[in-house]
């Protein structure tokens, strides 16, 4: 079975952010050509979650959803779970995996440090 993900957002109303973000999801679907990627906002921007799920629900019946959040806030612990069972209710049979936000990863350190360079 083909792994559909989707990648998530906060969003944003400068454009540019989330353009950036569009490319980044752009760079992860390059990486990984033989999954299904897509990429929602949770706010302030389109796709919206559910918007992302219906079309990803065409073709699948399980998504992992990969929140890309530095931190485990009320938006990946509240927010986020809440529209996912929302959407799992409305659409019986269809199920997310929600996995873990960025946290406080490593491999971070090398980023930062690259950045004061």
């Amino acid at each position: 079975m083909k792994k559909h993900v989707l990648v998530i957002s906060h969003g944003s109303r400068d454009t540019r952010a989330n353009a950036d973000f569009k490319k980044l999801v752009q760079l992860y679907q390059k990486k990984h050509p033989n999954w299904v990627i897509a990429y929602a906002f949770l706010e302030l921007a389109e796709p919206s979650i559910p918007q992302a799920l219906k079309k990803l629900a065409k073709n699948t019946s399980l998504v992992e959803v990969l929140p890309l959040f530095l931190f485990q806030a009320s938006h990946v612990r509240e927010h986020i779970p809440e529209i996912l069972r929302t959407f799992e209710k409305e659409n019986w049979g269809f199920k997310t995996l929600l996995r873990k936000p960025i946290g406080p990863e490593p491999k971070l350190m090398t980023i930062l440090d690259q950045r004061l360079k």
